[in-house]
């Protein structure tokens, strides 16, 4: 059942005297309260009661499982009953969203929106032709998204379809252009096909703290990526089993030839990496560009490279790296590129802990300082 807006005296044009007589500042702060939309009491579906609220309104969400794609164009905070108990499944078929793609819960048109307290999963049940599942949650249009207490989880098709730019968990911002930012804590995120957190495009942001990133077991997926000029930060989160896994043939450790799947992967200056476990990846944490941020991880078993650095000039900072083939990777492919590893403790690889490779005129140096 809709909440009815309280018509105030003013709308109906009866004040004209005095205040006593026509409390028309208390009415009106009354009109202006938020309301709080209850699913499924007052409205039976989540897409209902975003439909019906007003900028700031809250909607609440009792347990239970909403099969439906929620699309969302206003400033609205909408919370479940814990991500173990409230759910927004992928329905069986989804409508393509403002950049043409799918996902279960889109939100645009500069709409802030805090979501907490509940699960958002599929599969989907699309192929690359026909409606396959882009993401679970799309934000673009320059809209802001708080996650928080939340999963997002099985971000994927049933049969894995791997289309371009597909199944992505959390995917914010756009190209050529479009931007998006989203703050993402103590949150789970697990069982995507394509990446678990993208960030894309110059003007988009992220800041992801608190935060699990597991990527699919049978499937070569990425963990967290910040690309074509995003920019954001992650602290205090956990990063694992991201890599490449048959059938995958443009997988391998040629950093020129072939391709490389990592927990993290960041490609502006800015972007801040600290403070994180990162483990079982193929390669821990993969820059490009210099200045970014690397420091405090503690990052192990990677399968090739705790740490690659690639194309600029690097500091990296008290990271504890062990187990895989080289703890990090200083990788000129097309500018002279130059590392300062400062209190790096690396243990335990396969081979050199660290690592140069250069191609195309270009060199790659390594300084070690204790």
């Amino acid at each position: 059942m809709a909440i009815p807006r309280i018509r105030t005296a003013a709308r109906l044009g009866l004040c004209v005297v005095t205040v006593i007589a026509c409390p028309l500042v208390s009415t009106s702060a009354a009109a202006e309260r938020p309301h709080n939309l209850v699913v499924p009491k007052d409205y039976s579906t989540i897409q209902a009661a975003v439909d019906a609220a007003r900028p700031g309104d809250r909607i609440t969400i009792r347990p239970g499982v909403y099969r439906e794609q929620v699309v969302i164009g206003k400033n609205v905070s909408i919370t479940g009953s814990g991500d173990r108990k409230t759910t927004i499944r992928a329905p069986r078929t989804l409508a393509p969203g403002d950049d043409g793609g799918t996902s279960i819960v889109e939100i645009h048109n500069g709409a802030s929106v805090s979501l907490s307290q509940l699960a958002v999963s599929g599969p989907g049940s699309g192929t690359c032709d026909n409606g396959a599942l882009g993401s679970g949650i799309r934000v673009l249009g320059g809209a802001r998204l708080d996650l928080g207490h939340a999963a997002v989880t099985h971000i994927t098709d049933t049969p894995a379809a791997p289309c371009f730019r597909s199944a992505n968990a959390v995917f914010i911002g756009d190209l050529p252009t479009g931007t998006g930012s989203a703050t993402i804590h103590d949150t789970k995120i697990t069982g995507y096909q394509g990446a678990g957190v993208v960030v894309l495009n110059e003007g988009s942001t992220a800041t992801i703290e608190r935060a699990t990133v597991t990527g699919h077991r049978k499937l070569s997926t990425d963990g967290i990526e910040f690309v074509a000029g995003a920019v954001g930060r992650v602290t205090r989160s956990t990063v694992s089993d991201n890599r490449c896994r048959e059938p995958d043939p443009g997988c391998g450790p040629d950093f020129f030839n072939e391709i490389q799947h990592a927990g993290i992967v960041a490609d502006t200056p800015g972007t801040v990496v600290q403070d994180n476990r990162i483990l079982n990846n193929q390669v821990g944490i993969y820059v490009v560009g210099g200045a970014i941020n690397i420091g405090r991880n503690d990052i192990q078993r990677s399968s090739y490279v705790g740490i690659a650095l690639q194309d600029g000039s690097f500091t990296v900072r008290k990271d504890r790296i062990k187990g895989g083939v080289h703890g990090v990777a200083v990788v000129a492919a097309s500018v002279d590129t130059n590392a300062v590893l400062d209190d790096v403790r690396i243990t335990r690889t396969s081979a050199a802990p660290v690592q140069t490779f250069e191609c195309c005129g270009f060199t790659a140096t390594a300084t070690v300082q204790p």
